[in-house]
């Protein structure tokens, strides 16, 4: 089925730790908001955090993708979908893949936007990091999701 027109804003390429494109992620602008489509292979069955990180860098896989930076996070919240005192903007939910390793989701973020001049479209971009574990959405600082294994950079504001 083909998107519906206008979609989508942005979109990028996800790799892997070795650099190789695994899938994408589409994002779409809202009034209250950003929806986000992602479509990726070659994860390990069962449920992976995701989350936005501060730099639009994908560069060092071999490293974890450790270029992208910490989580967005403008409010300096506590990190958690189900934390008591709030979460950051980088907070995602998880998302799971089958025993053939491939998860597509869609998902709405209303912490963020691409167009209000925030992270998300500052100078030196943004990314979507997958983890390889799930996020359990209250420890500190990243869920206990384990390392970065997928990466898709965006630079909106070049």
């Amino acid at each position: 089925m083909a998107a519906p027109s206008g979609w989508p804003d942005a979109e990028a390429d996800f790799v892997n730790v070795e650099g190789g494109e695994t899938g994408d992620i589409a994002l779409k602008d809202a009034p209250e908001g950003v929806l986000i489509r992602v479509s990726i292979s070659g994860l390990s069955e069962g449920w992976h955090g995701m989350h936005l990180h501060q730099v639009g860098d994908c560069s060092d896989g071999a490293e974890g993708f450790k270029a992208s930076g910490s989580h967005i996070n403008p409010e300096g919240a506590e990190h958690g979908l189900l934390n008591p005192n709030g979460y950051e903007a980088a907070d995602l939910p998880n998302i799971y893949a089958g025993p053939d390793g491939v998860a597509v989701a869609a998902f709405f973020n209303t912490a963020l936007s691409l167009s209000d001049g925030g992270p998300l479209s500052d100078a030196d971009g943004f990314a979507v990091v997958i983890h390889e574990n799930p996020d359990d959405h209250m420890t500190q600082p990243i869920g206990g999701a384990g390392a970065r294994v997928a990466c898709a950079a965006f630079n909106l504001g070049e």
